[in-house]
C-alpha cells in the first residue's frame, strides 16, 4: 500500500464529493493507494505548494495552471474534475449591478492574485480606471462578504456561491466573465486534478491508479448522486446540511464524465492568458497537461462497492 497525499483546492465541499466516494468506499485502497484529503489554510497557496513538490498531488482551476507554469512551477493537469462551473461576478439584486459598468464606484471582492487580474483586465477593456473601484481579497468567501458588505460584487460560482446566498434568502445577479471576456465559456475555471512533474516521471502507475479509482468513483457519483451524498455526509457529518445537498445537486452536471483535459479549452485559456499577460505569446498550451492516464480510463467499468 503506497500513501499519497491529496490537496485540496479549499475545504472539503460538494463539489469534492467522487474523491470522497473513491476513498470511503474503498476504491483507492483497491488500487494500492492510502489517501490523505489536506485542505488548504488559504487556497492560493495550493500551487505555491505543489509546485515545490511539498505535496505531489491536489486540485487547482486551470487559469492557475498557466500562471504557476510561467513561474516555473513544475505542474501538470493530469485530469478535470470539474467542466466548465459557470463563473462571474456575483451581487445582490438589490446593489442594482446589472452590467459591468455598473461596479464603476464599487468595491469588487477576489480570490488570489490572478482574480484581480482578470478584474483589471476587464476594469480596462469597459473603460474604467483603477481608481474608480476598490479590488478587495476574500479569498473564496464570497457569500460573507458579499451578505457583510465587505464588497458589492464578489467572484464566485453560480452552482455554489449564488445557489448559497440565494438559498440564504437573498437573491442574485451574475455577471459572467466568460461573457464579459468574449471567450465562449467558463473553462478557464475548470477544476482540475495537477500533480508535480517529479511523481508524473518516477512513479506513473500511482498516478494512473489514482485516477482509475477516482474515474469509478465519478462514475457511482453521477450514477448514483443521492448514494455518493450520503457517502459524503457519513464522512464528514458537519456537511449534512439541506444546502450542502443542493449545492451538490447544482454541480452535477459539471463534473467531468471522463476526467479529459480538452485541448480546445486549453487552447481558449492559453489565449486568455496571453490576453492576461500570465504567460508569453508563444507558449505552447501542451506544456501544461497531459492525458496519459485518462485516455483509456472509460474501459475500467465501474466497481461493486458495498454502501
Amino acid at each position: 500500500m503506497k500513501r499519497l497525499s491529496f490537496l485540496l483546492n479549499w475545504y472539503l465541499n460538494p463539489y469534492h464529493i467522487p474523491i470522497v466516494v473513491a476513498k470511503e468506499l474503498g476504491l483507492y485502497r483497491k488500487h494500492n493507494i492510502e489517501l490523505s484529503l489536506l485542505e488548504p489554510t488559504d487556497p492560493s497557496d495550493v500551487t505555491k505548494i505543489i509546485g515545490s513538490g511539498e505535496i505531489k498531488l491536489g486540485l487547482k482551476a486551470m487559469i492557475h495552471c498557466y500562471a504557476a507554469r510561467s513561474r516555473s512551477y513544475k505542474i501538470k493537469s493530469i485530469g478535470t474534475l470539474l467542466d466548465e462551473p459557470p463563473t462571474g461576478l456575483i451581487s445582490l439584486k438589490s446593489s442594482n449591478i446589472k452590467q459591468f459598468s455598473d461596479l464603476a464606484g464599487k468595491r469588487i471582492g477576489y480570490v488570489g492574485e490572478f482574480g484581480k487580474v482578470m478584474i483589471d483586465n476587464l476594469a480596462a477593456e469597459f473603460g474604467i480606471k483603477s481608481s474608480d473601484y476598490t479590488a478587495i481579497r476574500i479569498g473564496m468567501n464570497a457569500t460573507p462578504a458579499i451578505i457583510s458588505g465587505k464588497v458589492d460584487a464578489a467572484i464566485g460560482l453560480s452552482c455554489f456561491q449564488q445557489l448559497e446566498l440565494e438559498e440564504l434568502g437573498y437573491p442574485c445577479n451574475l455577471l459572467r466573465i466568460d461573457e464579459l471576456a468574449n471567450l465562449g465559456c467558463c473553462c478557464f475555471c475548470s477544476i482540475l486534478f495537477i500533480a508535480h512533474e517529479d511523481i508524473i516521471k518516477s512513479d506513473p502507475e500511482i498516478i494512473e491508479n489514482f485516477m482509475i479509482a477516482t474515474f469509478q468513483a465519478m462514475q457511482f457519483t453521477r450514477e448514483l448522486p443521492n448514494e455518493a451524498y450520503d457517502c459524503f455526509t457519513r464522512a464528514k457529518y458537519s456537511q449534512n446540511q439541506d444546502i450542502n445537498k443542493k449545492i451538490f445537486h447544482h454541480c452535477l452536471p459539471f463534473f467531468s464524465k471522463e476526467l479529459l483535459n480538452v485541448e480546445r479549452d486549453w487552447n481558449k485559456v492559453g489565449n486568455y492568458a496571453k490576453r492576461l499577460k500570465l504567460i508569453e505569446k508563444d507558449y505552447d498550451p501542451i506544456e501544461c497537461y497531459t492525458n496519459q492516464f485518462v485516455e483509456n480510463i472509460h474501459l475500467h467499468k465501474p466497481c461493486k462497492v458495498a454502501i
